[in-house]
């Protein structure tokens, strides 16, 4: 049995580590159940992460850079209307839908504080190269306005509740309706309302 990087033993574990802590909880999955779900030795386990703890570390930091592989299109489409129509398609697929990875890290923040740490800077990463996206897609020079940060919070947020709290894990919200909203701004009193 290989245990290096080639995604035999090292992989079979990450991937174990991900169902049962999802199903379980990182404290209902004690290192013998984690053993055995991998088929590889427990001794393997610390071999590669020293700790269990730092085996949750490292599986949620390597599958959210996963996560944001694909994010977003390179380059981004040139009518801006577009761009932020399928910056939203993106966003809601990746982020808005539940994964095992999402209800580890829901479960967790509150026991690992570096797991918190790096939920924030998982989230700060995100709207940072959303927010650079927008810029890049209204030919904005230099780096994103005030503007572009607070749209690509909006848009982060929203993707990574839509299924907690609509369950639709943002389909609900229509890419061209939404990329109107944000590139016009909300329409003002209509003409045949106004007294």
């Amino acid at each position: 049995m290989t245990d290096g990087r080639d995604g035999t033993g090292r992989e079979r574990i990450l991937v174990a580590a991900e169902e049962l802590f999802a199903e379980h909880g990182f404290d209902g999955t004690s290192a013998a159940r984690l053993a055995r779900a991998a088929a590889v030795p427990q001794g393997l386990i610390f071999y590669h992460f020293g700790t269990k703890q730092n085996l949750l570390l490292v599986l949620v930091r390597e599958r959210s850079d996963t996560a944001l592989t694909g994010l977003l299109p390179d380059p981004p489409p040139t009518d801006r209307r577009e761009a932020v129509a399928e910056l939203w398609r993106r966003l809601r697929d990746q982020l808005g839908t539940p994964t095992r990875l999402h209800r580890i890290v829901f479960r967790e923040l509150d026991t690992h504080p570096e797991l918190r740490e790096h939920a924030l800077q998982f989230e700060r990463d995100t709207i940072e190269r959303v927010a650079g996206y927008l810029a890049a897609a209204c030919a904005h020079d230099g780096p994103p306005a005030p503007d572009h940060l607070a749209a690509a919070r909006l848009l982060t947020v929203a993707a990574s509740v839509a299924s907690i709290t609509h369950g639709d894990g943002g389909h609900g919200l229509d890419p061209a309706v939404v990329a109107d909203l944000l590139t016009h701004g909300l329409p003002g009193p209509s003409r045949t309302n106004v007294s």
